[in-house]
């Protein structure tokens, strides 16, 4: 086909077919022209294609880590109602509203040494900005909710207030007003239930030493309000979780 091409050129030429030869040759660089085109849009398409479905993968992965949020939110929440549940009843008790044994109180009591904490799963989200991936996403409304919901400081100024009460004020003022307990589970966003006291740290204070101190129906109170205030963050926070992920799972449709 090429040598067709050039015989006929050179036949236009040797002929002195000037005019047709030009016609010719300006014909042949549209026909290449057309061709370049071509070839881009099918490249274009090509590559819209790759970024399409990695932009699926993505998407499919960051729902899977909203998932993994949704259930330890959920875990979470159920632990600061049995926390709460467990210091309402003990500011009951020192408050002379509810009768318990002594043993009951401190088995009770113990919830207020715990912390609670949300860590969200953020590998895909800061793999995508490390990598410039997060372009994929071109669904603006969609990317501006992910930064929000990556970038919610709410609850970890919960998560943070707790601790530092707990281990800056609470902790000290009870290492030397009674012995701290030995609390058998002490990973944190547990789901505390119960616990036990060891034998070698029981309380050497009477249920009216803590009756009688203020500072410990304060501090319950004081406890009781922030795992309060965490709860709440963290229902909106399961909110946000959901609503992310139906605007995911509609993206990916």
């Amino acid at each position: 086909m090429i040598k067709f091409f050039r015989h006929f050129r050179k036949s236009l030429i040797s002929e002195g077919k000037t005019t047709k030869y030009f016609k010719y040759a300006i014909g042949e660089i549209i026909l290449v022209v057309i061709g370049i085109l071509i070839a881009l849009q099918i490249n274009n398409a090509n590559e819209n294609y790759k970024n399409e479905k990695e932009a699926s993968f993505q998407l499919s992965k960051l729902k899977d880590n909203l998932k993994a949020d949704k259930s330890q939110l959920e875990k979470a929440i159920s632990t600061d109602s049995t926390i709460i549940e467990n210091l309402i009843t003990c500011v009951k008790v020192l408050s002379n509203d509810e009768e318990l044994s002594f043993e009951e109180f401190i088995d009770r009591f113990q919830f207020i040494y715990t912390t609670n904490s949300f860590n969200p799963t953020r590998g895909t989200f800061e793999s995508l900005i490390s990598s410039g991936k997060i372009e994929l996403i071109t669904n603006q409304e969609l990317l501006e909710t992910l930064f929000a919901y990556y970038n919610n400081n709410t609850y970890t100024a919960w998560d943070s207030s707790i601790k530092d009460y707990t281990r800056n004020t609470f902790a000290p003022y009870l290492l030397n007003f009674d012995h701290v307990p030995n609390i058998t589970d002490e990973n944190e966003g547990t789901d505390f239930t119960h616990f036990k006291t060891s034998k070698f740290s029981v309380p050497s204070k009477s249920i009216d030493s803590y009756k009688n101190d203020q500072f410990i129906i304060n501090s319950l109170r004081v406890k009781i309000q922030l795992f309060e205030g965490q709860k709440i963050a963290y229902n909106e926070l399961s909110k946000d979780i959901d609503q992310l992920i139906i605007s995911i799972e509609n993206e990916l449709k």
